[in-house]
């Protein structure tokens, strides 16, 4: 089915968008009664929940299971709901995509596919086959260091210039290339229809500072009160969004100290949350790893929030 005529191309997402865990019980089956308890403390840190992200172990969920997902989360909470497709097969991310349009989502992250490193025109041509099978607004996800490709700001801008396509997550070392992106959407007319959010907490305030909208999150599980606050401050109270900034530095380090969701599950479970535990090929926390999240959790009193 082609959707082109149903495009609503205005960005409902909001500035904090959560990527969001997915909670497994000691089987590693979906723990629902836990997802239930984690939506609802999500609701008061996030603009927008995302499921089945790299956070959320897409890599070892079945399509059955991301499905049962999407319905859940939609069916129990009130914010938007974005879904994540991750492939490097093309007919298995339509497969998935045209699955998900059953359901009454509010967008979807798609990821340039990793491994098999395709040239820009063939991403173009992924990403611009797969936004004509839905009527549902889509975000781009570049992230190198895990997919082995980098989605040129030339093939981004060409990409914004589809009406359902309006955003992008960027998960990239080099903040120079935003600099480009938003230069060249700007040259273009396309600012006021396409958002960048920044992937990685620690270089939110920077992106932002850049012209950048938002943040696809971890860290608000823990502080998305906080985030949201950054952001929306920083046109009239810039100071307050540095004080925020770097008041939460070392969280954002933490999280990162090795293979996400292992340091979030983790930090989730210190606050109360039956999380932790995680499919193969990832692990829980070690030792060493439990303990400089623990004290970096304390260090931020974040232990007496829930």
């Amino acid at each position: 089915m082609d959707y082109k005529n149903n495009y609503k191309p205005e960005n409902k997402w909001g500035h904090v968008i959560t990527a969001c865990i997915t909670p497994f019980d000691k089987d590693f089956k979906i723990n629902f009664t836990e997802f239930k308890k984690l939506i609802s403390h999500l609701e008061d840190h996030t603009d927008s929940i995302l499921v089945f992200g790299t956070t959320g172990e897409s890599p070892t969920l079945s399509l059955d299971e991301k499905i049962e997902i999407a319905k859940f989360v939609k069916e129990n909470t009130s914010l938007p709901v974005i879904a994540n497709i991750s492939s490097n097969n093309y007919e298995k991310a339509l497969k998935e995509l045209e699955e998900l349009n059953k359901i009454k989502l509010d967008g979807y992250l798609i990821t340039t596919p990793y491994y098999n490193k395709p040239p820009q025109d063939a991403l173009y041509d992924y990403f611009y086959n797969l936004s004509i099978n839905t009527d549902k607004n889509i975000m781009i996800y570049n992230i190198p260091s895990r997919t082995g490709v980098d989605l040129a700001p030339d093939t981004i801008v060409e990409l914004a210039k589809i009406n359902n396509i309006i955003a992008l997550k960027q998960s990239h070392s080099d903040i120079s290339k935003v600099i480009e992106i938003k230069a060249k959407l700007i040259k273009n007319n396309l600012d006021s229809k396409f958002f960048i959010y920044s992937g990685d907490d620690i270089l939110t305030l920077p992106l932002i500072s850049l012209g950048a909208y938002g943040v696809v999150s971890v860290a608000s599980h823990l502080i998305g009160k906080e985030l949201k606050q950054m952001i929306k401050e920083f046109k009239n109270n810039p100071n307050l969004s540095y004080d925020i900034h770097y008041k939460y530095y070392d969280l954002f380090n933490v999280l990162f100290i090795t293979t996400n969701p292992i340091p979030v599950k983790q930090a989730m479970e210190f606050l109360g949350f039956d999380v932790n535990n995680l499919r193969k090929p990832l692990r829980k926390a070690n030792d060493k790893e439990k303990e400089l999240i623990l004290k970096t959790l304390n260090n931020l009193n974040l232990l007496t929030k829930v």
